[in-house]
């Protein structure tokens, strides 16, 4: 079996990936990948602070809680984001942003602490402007900013991420609508969504929409989206245990993904929920 230590993955990190010592990372995590790790999760955390030690680390600690009609609070757990995005809800030095869906936790180092309170500052909306995407597509503009593949997430496909979402938002697509979910304790608060349209019912009640001719649920297929970076250049692949890890720049990743939707508003549509 691999063993993976925290010097050879911070060596990974950043010999083979070319992370630097103050870039943001957003990385999603599959475990599983990544071989017998020599000190536990305690591994990935060490071989941070080696790779990332003046920089941002986000990770995803998605609970989909109100779409679920569940309570939310800071401690909820995160099941399907993984061992590594629970592990870091007990630690001290993380720090939790307040979505009910699309929570995520940001790592603090003494250099961060002001962009950090800024990330955490997030609205209700997951995918807008003020959201954790929105403010991280904003933060790279003008600095150093990654989406990480690592230990085969997302191993169905070259790349995803959440952050398509964002673009999908920002520049409107044709099978997904904005949904409120309200507190399920009752309270006022409302959160909203960008979701898929799972029925014709849903489709037809917003009547801006110019196109019908969906088979529901509709589907999304991102295998396209992971060829087409790499055929761009924009795709970071490095063999690293199980899985390559793969990464992209948060700025190019979505501004390719914008382009693509303005020239064709169904891409990444599955050809199985297309009848046109």
């Amino acid at each position: 079996m691999i063993e993976t230590t925290s010097d050879i993955l911070a060596k990974h990190f950043v010999s083979d990936l070319g992370i630097q010592s103050d870039d943001l990372v957003f990385m999603f995590s599959g475990v599983f990948g990544l071989g017998r790790l020599e000190n536990g999760l305690d591994t990935i955390e060490e071989a941070i602070e080696k790779a990332l030690p003046r920089g941002i680390l986000i990770v995803p600690t998605f609970s989909y809680s109100w779409s679920q009609g569940e309570v939310f609070n800071i401690n909820t757990p995160c099941p399907e984001m993984g061992s590594f995005s629970n592990y870091v809800l007990g630690l001290k030095n993380y720090r939790r942003t307040n979505n009910p869906s699309f929570s995520v936790a940001i790592r603090e180092n003494s250099y961060n602490k002001d962009v950090i309170n800024d990330l955490l500052n997030v609205g209700d909306d997951c995918f807008d402007d003020n959201s954790i995407f929105g403010k991280v597509v904003q933060y790279s503009k003008t600095k150093r900013a990654w989406v990480l593949l690592l230990g085969g997430a997302f191993n169905d496909v070259k790349y995803r991420s959440t952050f398509i979402h964002y673009a999908q938002q920002k520049v409107g697509v044709p099978h997904r609508y904005i949904k409120p979910f309200y507190a399920p304790d009752g309270g006022k608060r409302c959160v909203t969504q960008l979701a898929r349209y799972l029925s014709r019912e849903e489709y037809v009640r917003d009547s801006s929409n110019e196109y019908l001719k969906f088979n529901y649920p509709v589907e999304e297929n991102y295998y396209q989206y992971g060829e087409d970076l790499e055929a761009a250049g924009l795709l970071i692949q490095k063999d690293f245990g199980y899985y390559p890890t793969r990464m992209v720049s948060v700025e190019e990743s979505v501004n390719f993904y914008l382009n693509m939707i303005k020239k064709n508003p169904f891409y990444c549509i599955d050809k199985l929920s297309l009848n046109l």
